[in-house]
């Protein structure tokens, strides 16, 4: 811990041993360096099995963020898509079905009926950075992530924020069979590995 880290610590305990029965050690790692906020996810297989879990963000981001705007000003500028390609939820799990966004330039524009079907989920996001812009001022951030295979995109129903959700993991599918080794995106680490992966939040 110091002025600009703060570190927390999670391992298993006999009430997560009743309903997930491994041995672990996560640590998620806050720093903040200048206008940056950078999350770090440490994982550690401390049991005598594989260790099988998922892991993922949720940060939410307030829009409007500055004066005289609204929703509609503001848009997310994607860094390598020019079309995005996401999976419809259906009761919260992943259905079969897709649908495909076509970006300008490689913005989506932000609009609340966008989220009215719940999230937007993505599998073949081939960008890094995504960033949170308006049409009315030069504030923003830009939002960095490496090695996340799937990411969320969200907001609650009409709610002043948008959630940029990078996922090591996703949901089950509608015709999954429950079981945890095959579960999509299921990361397994053997004994006593470690292992991490990271976001950052830069602001301007």
């Amino acid at each position: 811990m110091s002025d600009t880290e703060a570190v927390f610590t999670l391992t298993q305990n006999e009430d997560t041993l009743k309903v997930y029965p491994f041995y672990f050690e996560l640590k998620l790692r806050y720093q903040l360096i200048d206008r940056k906020l950078n999350l770090t996810y440490e994982v550690k297989n401390t049991g005598t099995a594989e260790l099988l879990f998922s892991i993922g963000a949720h940060p939410a981001f307030a829009v409007p963020n500055t004066p005289n705007t609204v929703y509609e000003d503001y848009y997310l500028a994607f860094n390598a898509d020019e079309k995005l390609t996401f999976w419809k939820l259906e009761d919260g799990l992943v259905a079969n079905e897709t649908e495909l966004i076509e970006l300008g330039g490689h913005r989506l524009n932000l609009k609340h009926s966008l989220f009215y079907n719940d999230a937007l989920v993505f599998k073949t996001l081939q960008s890094n950075c995504i960033s949170l812009l308006n049409t009315k001022n030069d504030y923003g951030l830009h939002f960095h992530f490496e090695e996340f295979p799937f990411f969320g995109i969200w907001a609650a129903t009409d709610a002043p924020f948008i959630c940029l959700e990078p996922w090591c993991g996703v949901a089950d599918g509608v015709n999954h069979d429950q079981e945890l080794a095959r579960k999509e995106g299921i990361i397994k680490l053997d004994i006593g590995e470690n292992w991490s992966r990271f976001w950052e939040v830069e602001c301007f």
